[in-house]
């Protein structure tokens, strides 16, 4: 009851909060109207801006109708009448900040339509000062791209070459008709008369009366390419300026300029009507949120103040049933249908408990010894399923040191039998011994060479046992003992292990034919610092360390059991030996015997 009793406390509390809310919210509304009020004073700001601006745009054409037709201008470079319109361009946009810090402060959403028209009237500078700086490259007769190109023509035409003084007439009237106009039509007649124009030079030359040399022709043409060449200049320019007002740089401005002026046009008729709307319509929407909250905030208190200890009976049941071990997953469907911040409490505690019961069967099912069972995907990343995982991986580590222990152990024991065994054949030996190694190793085949002294008082490597697939087959060969793999295990007298295996060294041979191995091994059977022989062995699959080291204990045992039998053998044949010696010393002694009494 305390608890419930502290909720209701909490709920009263909150009552207090959102009355004194609304208390700020009608003080804000209030102060939020006086600052509209003041926008009033911003109206008269924006409206001297637009003069402003009006005014900018009268001294930029002035600059357009006189300044581009006076050599004043390209002289001095610069026009009275584009400073004054970048003055008041600067003019302009230090009002419209203004007005724009002053409409951002009120938080004004018209503030952002200002911040276009500032940069709309940034560009705009821009642009006009890039345009006259473009009209100042043009030129102007004796000035800029037209006075070079001027000159050019000028040469042309003080030559002393007896030309045709028609032609060069001609290229000058369509110079000054693109200039006037700005047709491209012009400019192709242009080209077309150079054409002809060049043509009457060369004819000129090849004339039998003439008395031009070559390096006046070439002079010439000369002039004439750069003269074309400058035309061709001048009539990139007029594209990047755009002097009949369809594109470049004057439609640019152009377009700049009204969509500025419709800016300024929109922004300046919802200044004036939207203010005073705006002030009737928020006080009257204050008033009805401030009824209409009033009414829902009474209906909220002992609402919520039933709902709130009803959940919260209901999180006490589901606590306690965590506490005392116990399945929530009946209580489910009772939170299935809320979107409360109390079913995301009561989600979460249904959580952990899947996860208790997650971790409860996957540590079962590793006590009982289960250790490849996997964690449910769902928890893998909780503290509680990592630790129990890595519980469950060293279980898994231990078990396979196990298993690997008891591999090596019981293959010791085994062979160490194996050893102990006798055959009729020697080669039987070999062979049961090979068998069983490829058999216990899981590998596929291998080859068991013995070293043996030759009759030259060498050695040789002799095969005396094979092995592949269940299938045995014995040939006398011999292996070298300077080259190949063999012959390096024998200089080296170390262990040989390569997972690469030389595609024309050995194949594996099954039903389904011949592939090359994953894996070879070929081990030096030393005992005492003597070599006896090299156990060879390939399988499809890799041999893991356990294993290697299983085979080299495994060739040195194998070593020294051959050993045993060398000196078994040796052995024997001394006691034949001395046996036969016995028999011959009793033959001379009977001889001897008989020679005495005779």
């Amino acid at each position: 009851m305390i608890f419930h009793k502290t909720v209701r406390f909490r709920l009263l509390l909150l009552f207090v909060i959102n009355t004194t809310l609304l208390l700020v919210t009608l003080a804000v509304v209030y102060f939020g109207t006086r600052s509209l009020i003041e926008t009033n004073s911003l109206n008269e700001q924006f409206k001297a801006c637009n003069t402003i601006y009006t005014e900018s745009e009268i001294y930029y054409k002035n600059f357009l109708l006189d300044d581009l037709n006076s050599a004043e201008f390209y002289k001095n470079r610069k026009s009275t009448n584009t400073t004054r319109s970048v003055n008041l361009l600067d003019s302009a946009l230090f009002t419209v900040e203004e007005v724009r810090k002053k409409m951002d402060d009120l938080n004004d959403v018209r503030a952002k339509e200002l911040e276009f028209l500032r940069t709309d009237l940034e560009q705009l500078k821009s642009q006009q000062d890039f345009l006259m700086r473009k009209f100042l490259d043009l030129g102007y007769k004796d000035w800029g791209m037209i006075g070079n190109m001027r000159s050019k023509a000028h040469k042309i035409e003080k030559t002393e070459i007896n030309y045709d003084l028609g032609l060069l007439l001609t290229l000058r009237r369509h110079e000054k008709d693109f200039l006037l106009r700005g047709e491209q039509k012009y400019l192709k007649l242009f080209d077309e008369s150079v054409t002809e124009f060049e043509k009457s030079i060369i004819k000129l030359y090849l004339s039998p009366s003439t008395n031009l040399t070559e390096q006046d022709i070439r002079n010439l043409r000369a002039g004439l390419a750069a003269y074309q060449f400058g035309m061709h200049k001048v009539g990139d320019l007029f594209k990047v300026i755009g002097r009949s007002g369809n594109g470049g740089l004057m439609k640019s401005v152009s377009d700049l300029q009204e969509k500025i002026n419709t800016r300024l046009l929109s922004l300046s008729e919802n200044i004036s009507s939207s203010n005073e709307v705006y002030l009737q319509w928020m006080l009257g929407l204050f008033l009805v949120i401030f009824i209409l909250q009033s009414i829902i905030l009474s209906w909220f208190i002992f609402g919520f103040s039933t709902m709130v200890s009803k959940k919260f009976s209901f999180l006490n049941k589901v606590t306690q049933r965590l506490v005392k071990g116990e399945s929530i997953n009946d209580l489910k469907e009772e939170i299935k249908n809320d979107h409360d911040e109390i079913a995301d409490i009561s989600e979460l505690l249904i959580d952990i408990n899947d996860q208790f019961q997650a971790a409860h069967d996957f540590s079962n099912r590793v006590g009982e010894g289960e250790v490849d069972v996997t964690y449910t995907n769902k928890y893998t990343d909780k503290p509680l399923a990592l630790d129990l995982i890595k519980m469950r991986n060293q279980f898994q580590k231990v078990q396979e040191l196990e298993h690997k222990r008891n591999w090596v152990t019981n293959g010791m024991a085994k062979f160490a039998q194996l050893l102990r065994e006798k055959f009729d054949e020697e080669s039987e030996w070999y062979d049961n011994l090979l068998r069983n190694t490829i058999s216990y190793v899981g590998a596929s085949q291998g080859t068991f060479i013995l070293l043996r002294d030759d009759f030259k008082g060498g050695q040789t490597l002799d095969l005396v046992a094979l092995y592949a697939y269940d299938k045995k087959r014995y040939d006398e060969k011999q292996y070298s003992l300077e080259t190949g793999l063999l012959g390096q295990v024998y200089k080296e007298k170390e262990m040989l292990y390569i997972e690469d295996v030389p595609e024309d060294y050995v194949n594996i041979t099954s039903g389904m034919g011949e592939s090359r191995p994953n894996a070879l091994i070929i081990l030096p059977l030393i005992y005492a610092e003597k070599m006896y022989g090299i156990l060879e062995i390939s399988s499809f699959d890799k041999f893991d360390k356990y294993q290697v080291n299983f085979l080299e204990n495994l060739s040195e045992i194998i070593a020294s059991s051959i050993a045993d039998m060398n000196t078994s053998r040796v052995v024997i044949q001394l006691n034949e030996e001395l046996s036969k010696q016995k028999e011959r010393v009793r033959e001379l002694e009977n001889i001897i015997n008989e020679n005495v009494e005779n």
